[in-house]
């Protein structure tokens, strides 16, 4: 571009002026350009002495001070007992650490005190927030950059004030470096006054009952645009802001565009928040209106809809983006939850991540009394109280010989923004209000966990009344307010999701930001796991043969066949006799660390405190499993392949976890194929359509839609057992301009059944759901035996439009020829062959690791949990290392 022409020699002298000076600007432009780049990447990497900082996007202040403590933080570790953290934020240590003052960090460990940090620095990183301790005493196993001790408190936001907002990340006993996750509003960008609420709930006038969605606000979500962009989305909140989740303050939806260069063009407000759901033509939704001008249509703003399925059984819920609408300015979203729900059973609730919290044993309880201030009061729950209460009413109190009404009893159990499940008494008698006039009375029940209740012993505590308190803790301005403890409301005791921040930026992916490991649907709450036994010989003496193991993932173990081990453990071994009973049952620990990251592909489970060793009985029993996601392998199964100190070592290869894959969609075939693993699904012949089209009942009559054609995305969703098909398919009476944005849900099941909701608005949004077992082999699944979605489609009674059919099918099992095993044979040989001269060259090894991490297995949505879990890259002992130290930060 700056080559000199031939130039003659009355304008040489001129041409090489021009010339030189046109390209010197072009140099300089590119400079300059280069260097507003690399403005804008430095602005969101800064540090800072003081106790607070300036948000570099929308100019908001982050004011930590309020997190300083007179009496310092104080954490305990869950993985070696008796190592204690203390520190203070904003200032140091009242009280002195190993007999030095002016100390912002110190650890307790083995009866000794360690200098953690002297003064901390507060750092940005790509929204990240975080404070490093520094000047710690030096460690004994230090390196040459990092020779002291340190510690990380990383801030993350979170709305509501939660009773344990701090936890520390798995550490090895003898590390250096040592991370703690601190959740906190202070973290969070301000909710503006107008958009201000502690609810999202709405009443479903058909049923009666009320749909919830507050429990989905302590999450975001990522859904791909399927354009190489993605949305971000909370639920009821605005996002939660974080690394690369630096949306717009107040904004519910926004789009992330990693390839802007513009910070403030980086992430778009699509909607704010929206804390009032609204059930239209029986479709549970939420319209998210937002203030930024539509690029196709300058007098209109951007809408997102989100639209709310039925799903009891689902596990891993999030959104999926389903089109754009008609106007080129709304966007729609798909969101299949337990939370849509509004058939469910009396005093029962699913939490967001679907755990059912059932109080129904308490409604067979007498009623309770109980006596404040002279006053009696009588309560019962999801029942009429009885006597002294009238008719339909949950609570009451009697004084003076009269009986005063403070609320009619339901059974619609609801949750509050703290996550805290409650009951609602409204409509009671008249009662004067301290801001003048009169109001009524109601009653709040908030359930609360028993201490050291588990799931296991909750069962019997609600027999027997074992476990179950109540307290008053206020009557005034018209609400009574209750605390009730029960075993009933306790939950899974840890965490089975983490969250690991993977950059792609270098593979040319453009998809950087969290993303999430999520083991919650391999939870079973009706039966055990029974692992393989494959030792090395050397440790097979330690094993008899007749021992079997048996585990659950992330809770305790489901009390089946007669195990003996302790109540509330989560992993068991026991003699087996000849008629199967077992004996000598030992525990191998108990749920008590959350789930933790070695890399995005891979993920680890402790289990603690168990009995004696056998061979050791100053040591306890525990259990380590290794997952690895594994495309070919189904769900999996544990596998016993070493024991260590009395650890039990288990791998477990599954595809629960592994992250959404892209398939290619054959327009001319109609078939379905994944790449990687060399399936295929051919729709034509699929038992559940006719040549490839499905039949929807809509506005009392048979619509078709054409699953074949162009322009179809297909993508796996492991955790969900299902594979997700978009396109757009033309319908004359649908919407206002005739076209409707298609999801097709094909779910593994052993059952054939569908179901359907057409939403109608400007643009009409279907949403397909089909379960069947012929696309199992495709998702290397097997046929389950017992359909875990409960032998039937959970289609929302709440849908504007829905079918449902049922047919038998049977699977066929195909034989390979021996000329394809041939040629199968001969393709392995050829592709070692090639990958054997690869190896012999750096450069060459460089770009098959190029080529195999380019694949389309890219992750196309993230839940994302507030507290960022961060524990990954972890060596194969499950502990972090101090090289480790960047990858957290």
């Amino acid at each position: 571009m700056c080559s000199r022409e031939k130039d003659t020699p009355a304008t040489a002298s001129r041409g090489y002026k021009h010339q030189w000076l046109a390209c010197l600007a072009l140099l300089l432009c590119l400079s300059c350009r280069g260097s507003y780049a690399a403005d804008a990447v430095d602005q969101l990497k800064f540090s800072t002495q003081e106790c607070k900082l300036k948000e570099p996007i929308y100019g908001s202040t982050f004011d930590f001070s309020g997190l300083h403590s007179d009496l310092g933080h104080v954490v305990e570790s869950p993985i070696i007992p008796g190592d204690k953290f203390e520190f203070n934020i904003c200032g140091n240590l009242s009280r002195t650490c190993n007999g030095e003052s002016n100390v912002a960090a110190c650890l307790k460990k083995q009866g000794k005190e360690y200098i953690l940090g002297r003064q901390h620095e507060l750092f940005y990183r790509n929204g990240k927030m975080y404070l490093e301790y520094k000047s710690g005493v030096k460690c004994e196993n230090g390196t040459a950059e990092k020779p002291n001790y340190q510690l990380h408190v990383i801030l993350s936001c979170d709305y509501t004030l939660d009773a344990q907002p701090m936890h520390v990340t798995s550490y090895a006993d003898d590390t250096c470096s040592f991370y703690i996750f601190y959740e906190t509003p202070l973290a969070c960008l301000r909710i503006p006054d107008a958009l201000q609420s502690n609810s999202c709930s709405v009443r479903d006038t058909t049923s009666n009952g009320t749909f919830d969605l507050m429990p989905l606000s302590d999450s975001n979500y990522r859904t791909s645009n399927r354009q190489d962009a993605f949305f971000v989305i909370n639920v009821c909140k605005p996002v939660l802001y974080g690394e690369n989740s630096m949306c717009p303050p107040g904004s519910s939806v926004c789009l992330f565009n990693p390839k802007a260069t513009d910070m403030k063009q980086r992430f778009i407000n699509f909607g704010n928040v929206q804390s009032r759901p609204v059930v239209e033509n029986g479709q549970l939704l939420l319209r998210h209106e937002s203030p930024t001008p539509c690029a196709k249509n300058a007098s209109a703003n951007y809408t997102s809809v989100i639209y709310f399925s039925c799903d009891k059984f689902i596990r891993n819920a999030h959104p999926e983006y389903a089109g754009l609408g008609a106007d080129s300015c709304t966007y729609q979203f798909n969101f299949v939850t337990p939370l849509a729900c509004n058939d469910l059973e009396p005093c029962t609730a699913f939490t967001s991540t679907n755990e059912l919290l059932d109080l129904s044993p308490l409604s067979s309880k007498p009623d309770r009394t109980l006596i404040k201030d002279g006053r009696n009061y009588t309560i019962a729950v999801c029942a009429h109280a009885g006597s002294p209460c009238q008719e339909n009413g949950g609570a009451c109190y009697e004084q003076n010989a009269t009986t005063i009404s403070l609320g009619n009893f339901n059974s619609q159990l609801r949750f509050n923004q703290s996550g805290s499940l409650y009951l609602l008494y409204e409509d009671g008698a008249e009662c004067p209000s301290a801001a003048g006039g009169t109001r009524r009375w109601s009653t709040k029940i908030e359930f609360v966990c028993a201490n050291n209740a588990t799931k296991d012993n909750a069962a019997a505590g609600a027999g027997t009344g074992g476990g179950d308190s109540l307290k008053i803790i206020e009557d005034s301005n018209c609400q009574l307010l209750i605390q009730y403890q029960t075993p009933l409301a306790c939950r899974e005791p840890i965490k089975c999701k983490a969250t690991i921040y993977v950059d792609h930026t270098a593979e040319g992916l453009g998809s950087s930001g969290v993303e999430l490991i999520d083991l919650t649907p391999l939870i079973s709450d009706s039966d055990n796991y029974e692992a393989r036994v494959e030792l090395p010989a050397s440790m097979e003496h330690l094993v008899p043969k007749a021992t079997k193991f048996f585990l659950n993932v992330c809770r305790p173990l489901v009390p089946k066949y007669q195990l003996g081990c302790a109540g509330g453990s989560a992993a068991c071994m026991a003699k087996v006799t000849s008629d199967g009973a077992p004996e000598e049952e030992r525990s191998m620990g108990f749920p008590l660390v959350s789930l933790s990251q070695r890399n995005r592909t891979s993920a680890e489970l402790l289990y603690l405190k168990g009995d004696p060793c056998p061979w050791d009985n100053s040591t306890e029993l525990s259990t380590k499993m290794l997952f690895n996601c594994n495309m070919r392998a189904g769900r999996g199964q544990p596998v016993l392949r070493s024991i260590d100190d009395c650890t039990f070592r288990f791998e477990w290869e599954t595809n629960i976890f592994c992250p959404p894959h892209e398939c290619t969609f054959s327009a001319d075939t109609c078939e379905l194929v994944h790449d990687e693993l060399g399936h295929r699904f051919n729709f034509k012949s699929a038992p559940f359509t006719n040549e490839g089209k499905i039949q929807i009942d809509y506005k009392a009559t048979k619509m078709w839609v054409n699953i074949c054609g162009a322009r179809r995305k297909a993508m796996t969703d492991y955790s969900q057992s299902l594979v997700n098909i978009f396109f757009t398919h033309e319908s004359p009476n649908c919407g206002k301009e005739g076209t409707m944005n298609v999801q097709i849900r094909l779910i593994c099941s052993n059952q054939t059944e569908s179901s359907s909701i057409i939403s109608n608005d400007q643009q009409c949004n279907l949403l397909y759901v089909q379960r069947t077992p012929s696309i199992c082999q495709f998702l290397s699944l097997g046929v389950p035996q017992q359909d875990a979605q409960g032998g039937g489609s959970s289609s929302s009674s709440s849908s504007s439009s829905s079918s449902s059919t049922s047919t038998s099918t049977t699977t066929t099992t195909t034989t390979a020829s021996p000329a394809a095993i041939l040629a199968a044979i001969l393709s392995v040989t050829f592709c070692v062959t090639c990958l054997g001269l690869f190896a012999f060259s750096p450069a060459r090894r460089q770009r098959v690791r190029r080529f195999f991490r380019r694949s389309n297995s890219a992750v196309r949505y993230s839940r994302v949990q507030s507290n960022e879990e961060a524990n990954l890259l972890l060596e194969p002992n499950g502990e972090f290392t101090e090289s480790d130290d960047d990858m957290l930060l």
